[in-house]
């Protein structure tokens, strides 16, 4: 009996060390790391993530554990991991171009990126998209140098496209779509498959065929829904002036973001949206914050609020007050203040809430810390107030 009990502790133990695999990571400074992987010949997998990221927890917890990851990772790859906001993580961020988290690059021993993930996945899908690296080819660095080298055909543009969208990488992805539908013929830019490419991966105004899509809208809607083409059109507008805002903000070089803005302001000559007053302030207003004529960036906010029947306004109003914190002077926060007190009084819940948080960033720039906490902590009563109804609530501005 004892020689029975004996063995299945034996089995027990062994069964529970073989589901105890998980990815093994080196240690060392980048250098050496690039270097003994260079000399085992091995590709890098590098984690890139931060000590407060959701997602990059449940990876290592969840995934990274996993016996098949495991042994793929430990058999195949040479596994490092940093933290973007400690020690050599910071310098890794900016050479790298990691701009969110988890991101999971893998890297040959002359220091190049060869494929790239982003984002939480299950331990299969994390199997199925590290697996690509092995083949650089078929990643989006691969493709990549087939289509700069000019294939441009429909097979290898979708699949640098989707390896482009997987990689969050939607500026590229715009660029790619743009020379390859502009070098489409024009009519079969109506043809369903198309149109169905179009919807999925063209998101810059600044193309000729986008414009030529947009001119021929009327017939879209005769061929399809008529919904899905006016969706398309407004998110793809929309999305835009978000991406134009985001480069001038890290002060990008702005000869892509200028031509997107041209393009916009001209479809909307010719052919005017719903959205068109909107859009267009939104523009202008993003143009001058970014070259700082602060003047006529209050002076265009006035105008909207004294128009109440202004589309978004109180979105565009709060939205340039927060944008006035953010990076006018200070002598501007008494009229950021102003503005939010218009707005109070026809505010809803979630309105209320944004000008709340607007009081509370203004009152912290002003060094008033005391007040500021008090009025987060207002901020986050309404929250709780409209949670028990149910009601959406607006994310919090950092400060």
């Amino acid at each position: 009996m004892k020689k029975l009990f004996t063995g299945i502790a034996c089995i027990l133990a062994l069964s529970a060390s073989a589901q105890d695999r998980e990815i093994t990571f080196k240690e060392g400074d980048w250098k050496t790391q690039l270097a003994a992987a260079k000399k085992e010949n091995k590709i890098i997998f590098f984690d890139a993530y931060t000590s407060w990221c959701g997602p990059c927890k449940m990876m290592a917890k969840d995934v990274f554990t996993k016996n098949d990851v495991a042994d793929l990772f430990n058999g195949t790859f040479y596994n490092v991991k940093y933290d973007m906001e400690k020690g050599e993580g910071p310098a890794l961020k900016d050479k790298y171009d990691v701009k969110a988290y988890p991101t999971y690059l893998f890297i040959n021993g002359d220091g190049e990126v060869v494929h790239k993930i982003v984002g939480s996945m299950s331990a299969q899908e994390f199997i199925t998209e590290s697996s690509k690296a092995l083949k650089p080819e078929s990643t989006a660095f691969g493709l990549a140098k087939k289509f700069n080298a000019g294939d441009h055909s429909e097979a290898t543009t979708v699949a640098y496209l989707e390896a482009l969208e997987k990689a969050y990488e939607s500026d590229k992805m715009g660029s790619v779509a743009k020379t390859y539908f502009d070098g489409l013929p024009k009519t079969s830019l109506l043809e369903a498959r198309n149109w169905e490419l179009v919807q999925k991966y063209l998101n810059n105004p600044s193309s000729q065929a986008f414009a030529y899509l947009y001119a021929n809208k009327a017939e879209l809607e005769k061929k399809y829904e008529a919904s899905k083409v006016n969706q398309y059109f407004d998110m793809t507008f929309m999305m835009s002036v978000y991406a134009v805002k985001r480069s001038y903000e890290k002060k990008a070089d702005l000869k892509a973001p200028k031509e997107i803005t041209a393009a916009i302001r001209k479809l909307q000559a010719a052919r005017p949206s719903k959205s068109s007053a909107s859009l267009l302030a939104q523009l202008d207003l993003i143009e001058f914050a970014g070259t700082k004529q602060w003047d006529k960036f209050t002076a265009k906010v006035e105008a909207i609020l004294a128009d109440a029947s202004f589309p978004r306004r109180n979105d565009l109003v709060i939205t340039a007050a927060n944008d006035v914190v953010t990076a006018a002077p200070a002598n501007y926060y008494a009229t950021a203040e102003k503005w939010a007190n218009e707005l109070q009084k026809t505010a809803n819940d979630f309105s209320n809430i944004q000008i709340t948080d607007l009081r509370k960033r203004i009152l912290k720039k002003q060094g008033k810390t005391a007040e500021a906490e008090a009025m987060a902590a207002k901020a986050m009563e309404l929250r709780k107030e409209a949670g028990k109804k149910g009601q959406m609530t607006p994310p919090i501005m950092n400060d």
